[in-house]
C-alpha cells in the first residue's frame, strides 16, 4: 500500500501534462501511486497518459466518460489505495519535496489533513504569493483549520491539501460546478480531527488565459455564489460556531456572496438567468446579524433588499 495516492484529472492538457507528471515522478517521497483520470479529452492527452504510464510502474490510467473535474477526482479516490490522498491539476507543477513534507508531518502527528501554500503564475503579469512564506508549521484543531479556510486566511484549493483517505468515506467533491474546492474543503477540515498548515508555496498554480480561474461567464459567477452560499449555510447550521462567532467567521464569504449576486444580476442575458439570480438573492438572510461588510457589499445588500 503506498503512502500517498496522487490523483491527476486530465482534460485537454496535452501541452502541460508531461511537465506536471514529471514533477510528481520526481517527488522525494517515492512510495506513491499516481492516478491519471482522463475525462473526455479531444486532444492527445489519453495517448500521452498511456505513454507516461509505460515509463513508470507507479502510474495508473483511468478513463471516464464525463468531462468534469470533481467527477474525475471522486472517481480517482475510489481506486486510490494510499494512506493519504493528494491532488494535482494536470497543467500545474509541484516542488520535489511537497508530498514528503506533507506526509511526514501528517504521519508524525496523526493528522487528518495538511494544507500548504501555492503561488499563482500568470502568462501576462508577475507571479503572485497569496499567503505568508515564512516556512512556519502550525498544528491546529479541526475548528481552527476550518475557521482559517472560511475566512480566506488559508488556501481553499483542493490541490493544496493532503487528505487522510478515510475522510472520503463520508465526503466527496460537489460535481458539475466550478469553484468546487471553495464549496467543499471546509467540510474536510471540519472532519479532520487535527490538521496542520505549512506556510510554504510548494504548488505552482498556472493561471493561463482562458482557464477557469480567469473566466467570467454568468455560470462562473453563479457557481462562485453557490460556493459562498455553501459556506454561509455551514457557518449557520453546522453547530461548529456559536452565535457570537458566526458574524466574524462569515464576513469574507458574505462579502464575496453579495458581489457575485450583483454580477449574476447585471450579467444575466435571459429571463431564466434573471429569475434564477432573483431566487438566489433571497438567501441574503443567511448572512449572520452583525457581520461586518465593506461599504460596497453593504450597498449591494441594500440594493438587493430593494429588489426583493
Amino acid at each position: 500500500m503506498p503512502k500517498v495516492s496522487v490523483i491527476v484529472p486530465v482534460h485537454n492538457t496535452e501541452p502541460y501534462l508531461r511537465a506536471c507528471v514529471n514533477s510528481i515522478i520526481r517527488q522525494t517521497l517515492s512510495d506513491i501511486e499516481i492516478i491519471l483520470i482522463e475525462n473526455c479529452s479531444t486532444d492527445n492527452s489519453l495517448a500521452l497518459c498511456h505513454e507516461l504510464a509505460a515509463s513508470d510502474s507507479r502510474i495508473k490510467v483511468l478513463s471516464i466518460t464525463k468531462a468534469d473535474l470533481s467527477t474525475a477526482r471522486n472517481e480517482g479516490v475510489k481506486v486510490a489505495t494510499g494512506d493519504y490522498v493528494g491532488f494535482v491539476d494536470s497543467d500545474d507543477t509541484i516542488l520535489p519535496e511537497m508530498f514528503e513534507d506533507m506526509y511526514k508531518l501528517a504521519a508524525e502527528h496523526d493528522l487528518g489533513l495538511v494544507c500548504i501554500n501555492l503561488h499563482k503564475i500568470f502568462d501576462d503579469r508577475p507571479e503572485k504569493y497569496l499567503y505568508p512564506e515564512n516556512g512556519k508549521i502550525r498544528l491546529l484543531s479541526a475548528k481552527e483549520m476550518t475557521t482559517l479556510n472560511l475566512t480566506d486566511k488559508s488556501p481553499a484549493y483542493v490541490c493544496t491539501h493532503l487528505f487522510r483517505r478515510t475522510l472520503f468515506d463520508s465526503l466527496a467533491f460537489p460535481e458539475n460546478i466550478y469553484y468546487e474546492d471553495r464549496a467543499s474543503t471546509f467540510r474536510f477540515t471540519a472532519s479532520c480531527g487535527r490538521g496542520a498548515i505549512i506556510n510554504r508555496s510548494y504548488y505552482r498554480y498556472y493561471c493561463r488565459k482562458g482557464s477557469i480561474s480567469r473566466s467570467y461567464s454568468w455560470k462562473h459567477y453563479r457557481d462562485f455564489a453557490y460556493a459562498n452560499l455553501c459556506r454561509l449555510e455551514f457557518i449557520n447550521h453546522s453547530g461548529l460556531y456559536g452565535d457570537d462567532e458566526k458574524a466574524s467567521v462569515a464576513s469574507a464569504s458574505a462579502d464575496s456572496f453579495l458581489r457575485k449576486l450583483r454580477h449574476m444580476l447585471t450579467k444575466a442575458k435571459t429571463p431564466e438567468e434573471r429569475s434564477e439570480a432573483m431566487e438566489w438573492c433571497k438567501h441574503i438572510d443567511l448572512i449572520p446579524k452583525g457581520t461586518r461588510l465593506p461599504l460596497k457589499a453593504r450597498l449591494i445588500r441594500l440594493y438587493i433588499r430593494h429588489l426583493l
